[in-house]
């Protein structure tokens, strides 16, 4: 990373965009969504664990396909959406968009009717030629899925998994894409601090980014050593919780309850 320059000058940028993605860990998923928007694929299937991007990415692949292909688009996340609609009357008609995603499809084995009513809306999407994304934790092998038909549909999509980045070159290399995706530059030592001790995926990434930024923002040139080390605070205690969150998600996933 550079020297420390001008924080006056940062801002975050609030749109999400598949650009957020463009770095080498990432390029199977970006091959596969350039054919999905294409037309060359007409369904998708993406695994990475709880805070890896699913949701930032699905949002990001909506906003470029209805902008880029002009055609109809709709994402829905199952995490909350099954409970408000035990009858699955959310997926009644869906066939009617180009594009339909199913963000976090591992909440699926709550409700068998949502199980029926998935299986019938991929039939009729395939039908018609239309395209389905589907996002999860697992493959659907592993979602404790209690309907066979549906598991057969879903492993028949091209399975592809969001990188966690163990090793420091290649998160050294995904946290500048973020940061220059995002305009924005920090100082070496949070930098640093950040590289080393936070996150290990894209979107707890963001995560942590999005929470210490406002601490920076509104300062001057020289950031008072007391701010660094507060951030540096922030950036552990951000960690920490997220890898809570995703141990307390985990530990969720493996039993169906219909």
């Amino acid at each position: 990373m550079t020297a420390y320059q001008d924080l006056l000058d940062i801002h975050i940028r609030h749109e999400i965009s598949l650009a957020d993605f463009r770095f080498d860990g990432f390029s199977a998923i970006n091959e596969a969504v350039a054919k999905l928007m294409a037309g060359e694929l007409k369904e998708l299937f993406i695994v990475g664990d709880y805070g890896a991007g699913k949701t930032h990415l699905a949002t990001a692949i909506y906003h470029s396909y209805t902008q880029q292909t002009r055609q109809t688009a709709i994402s829905l996340s199952l995490k909350d959406l099954i409970h408000q609609d035990p009858n699955a009357d959310a997926l009644v008609g869906l066939d009617m968009f180009d594009l339909v995603i199913i963000d976090d499809l591992q909440y699926i084995r709550h409700s068998y009717e949502w199980q029926t009513g998935l299986f019938d809306l991929i039939n009729k999407v395939r039908e018609q030629q239309k395209q389905m994304l589907f996002l999860a934790d697992n493959p659907a092998q592993e979602l404790a899925i209690g309907l066979p038909d549906l598991i057969t549909r879903l492993s028949l999509s091209p399975l592809l998994e969001i990188p966690v980045f163990d090793h420091e070159q290649d998160r050294d290399k995904l946290l500048s894409t973020i940061l220059k995706h995002k305009n924005l530059r920090l100082p070496d030592e949070i930098y640093q601090h950040l590289l080393l001790k936070g996150p290990r995926n894209a979107g707890d990434i963001i995560a942590v980014i999005t929470a210490i930024v406002p601490k920076l923002t509104l300062l001057k040139k020289q950031i008072p050593k007391k701010t660094i080390n507060e951030t540096k605070e922030l950036i552990d205690k951000q960690t920490f919780l997220l890898e809570l969150t995703n141990h307390g998600q985990t530990d969720g996933m493996h039993s169906p309850s219909f």
